[in-house]
């Protein structure tokens, strides 16, 4: 079965784990916040072209910290798409904030700027923009059009994406199966140094962890804070990896315009636009069964999915404010993804094609 997911693992994680998992001479092992997170960070940002990164325990620390710093609070509200993980809206209901659901392109998957602008009301404190299998969302009409309220971006699927413009919050997954993984982590890109600094003091509790006080207890805090920090096991994983990471991710561009070369013509499925700054995390197609596909395809040996199914049929966010959400009926109804990532070479790309082309030809693939 070819997987629509790997876990990519560099030899050199178990070296850098043993080194790091050694005592000392004198006994002391180091295994919590430290010096290979702050080496980690400052190795991120490079990478991936930012000033500066927090790195906390999961993707989903980092939304919350960006919703916190944004002030998502009760009485107030977020638009948000429910074309995501699931993650991504407990993430604002647990701010006590409303959500306010926004209609996404029915064919990229992504947040309808326009139809975001329309659901702003005079409590509304930020937009949750998802980055829909690794494309990045509009964010120059978005910020065209909401001026005044943060833009947060939920970019889990797009390391090493690229745009002209990215959210005011940029929040990372490194979760096991991402194109950089640290087993599970986060990275948090905030608007400028103070927010960036208040993020690192909230990220553990409010406490200032760089004063190198013998007891941290003795420190005043200001703002409450959360238990999102990482620690230097998670970073040796991520310090291992991540010098392959753009390399992966430009392998999956490759798969992508293969796709999207021999895919395009083929009847009854359904491609979205290219997109060469994309990194594609999984290759998005509509079908007309997704269901009916993926039990297909799994008898041609390829695992295929929908990987995140829409957020507003679960009875957790019944408080949502919803409304007429056609793009997300059309989407949710006929979106299945092929795998694109870096372990899919062209023996494999060749048996998934020929999978698509082959289901093509069933009665069951006609719209």
């Amino acid at each position: 079965m070819i997987p629509l997911f790997q876990v990519a693992m560099s030899p050199r994680a178990k070296e850098m784990l043993a080194e790091l998992l050694t005592p000392k001479a004198d006994g002391s092992l180091y295994i919590g916040e430290g010096a290979l997170c702050a080496k980690l960070e400052k190795e991120l940002a490079e990478t991936l072209g930012q000033e500066r990164i927090l790195l906390v325990n999961s993707g989903t620390s980092a939304l919350k910290l960006a919703l916190h710093l944004a002030g998502a609070r009760a009485g107030t509200e977020v638009i948000s798409t429910p074309q995501t993980c699931l993650l991504t809206n407990t993430a604002v209901a647990e701010t006590g904030a409303r959500i306010v659901w926004a209609d996404i392109d029915p064919v990229t998957g992504n947040i309808d700027p326009n139809d975001a602008l329309r659901k702003i009301s005079s409590k509304t404190v930020a937009i949750m923009a998802v980055d829909w299998a690794g494309r990045v969302c509009d964010f120059q009409t978005l910020r065209k059009l909401t001026r005044g309220l943060s833009l947060i971006e939920d970019a889990a699927h797009a390391f090493g994406a690229r745009a002209p413009q990215r959210g005011d919050f940029i929040c990372f997954s490194f979760q096991a199966i991402k194109h950089f993984t640290t087993v599970d982590g986060g990275g948090l890109v905030c608007p400028g140094l103070a927010l960036h600094e208040r993020g690192r003091l909230l990220r553990w509790a409010g406490l200032d962890r760089t004063r190198g006080d013998s007891m941290r207890c003795y420190q005043r805090i200001a703002e409450a804070g959360f238990k999102m920090q990482s620690n230097d096991v998670n970073a040796a994983i991520g310090l291992a990896n991540l010098p392959d990471a753009l390399g992966r991710v430009e392998r999956c561009r490759e798969n992508a315009r293969t796709y999207q070369q021999r895919l395009r013509s083929v009847p009854h499925v359904r491609l979205g636009p290219p997109d060469d700054d994309a990194s594609w995390w999984f290759f998005p197609i509509r079908v007309s069964n997704p269901i009916a596909f993926e039990a297909f395809m799994a008898g041609e040996g390829v695992a295929v999915g929908q990987v995140h199914a829409r957020n507003d049929i679960n009875p957790c966010f019944d408080n949502a404010v919803s409304g007429n959400l056609p793009g997300v009926d059309e989407f949710s109804a006929h979106q299945t993804n092929l795998p694109c990532g870096w372990f899919i070479d062209s023996a494999k790309l060749d048996r998934i094609v020929q999978a698509v082309e082959k289901w093509s030809d069933t009665d069951e693939a006609r719209w």
